[in-house]
């Protein structure tokens, strides 16, 4: 609980006053260049979720790997537009330290999960899933797709609850960044242009 209270007030600091709208408290431009840095990161706290073979895994299981965390539902329209995408960014740096973890929240968990991937072909994603929601005690949770940069020493970097783009060139620029820190650095990326928020 300390953790999430910990996270959500960063979320009310990075908002704007208090706003029911999601798209006005955390606006996004479609793209990466929207990420939120997360000052000073913030230490994942322990949490388990299933693979895709129904084996109970702990996010620590990825320490040393600058970790994408995407939250989604196969009830969610923009989180299936995300996937093919997340499928190409996973193939193109397959051997590389980066790994992508797309953990569906659906209370059905694999069997609603499976199907997606075979008609989406996704074959370079593993398949993730959290039926309790345990990462809520952390990640909040309420909004999907969410993404979350996780450093290789597993400290919480940047976030963005929303839609992203991730076939966009700058992507490529923000992961390589990532790949670079060493140790315990901890310092998110931002890109040298600002987001284009549509008015």
């Amino acid at each position: 609980m300390f953790f999430r209270l910990l996270f959500l007030s960063l979320l009310l600091t990075f908002s704007l006053p208090v706003a029911a709208h999601h798209s006005k408290t955390e606006p996004s431009d479609g793209t990466v260049r929207s990420f939120r840095a997360v000052t000073p990161a913030i230490k994942v706290p322990q949490f388990y979720f299933k693979d895709g073979n129904g084996q109970t895994i702990d996010l620590g299981a990825f320490k040393g790997k600058v970790v994408l965390l995407n939250v989604w539902a196969t009830w969610c329209g923009p989180c299936i537009r995300e996937l093919p995408a997340l499928n190409r960014l996973q193939k193109q740096f397959a051997d590389s330290d980066f790994i992508i973890l797309p953990v569906s929240i659906d209370k059905k968990g694999l069997e609603v999960v499976k199907p997606f991937y075979d008609q989406l072909k996704l074959n370079s994603l593993k398949m993730y899933s959290d039926t309790n929601k345990a990462m809520g005690v952390f990640f909040p949770v309420d909004v999907v797709p969410a993404n979350f940069i996780i450093s290789r020493e597993g400290m919480l970097v940047s976030f963005l609850r929303s839609y992203i783009d991730w076939d966009d060139p700058e992507v490529t620029n923000m992961v390589n960044f990532y790949l670079k820190q060493t140790g315990s650095s901890a310092e998110a990326w931002t890109s040298p242009y600002p987001p284009q928020f549509r008015r």
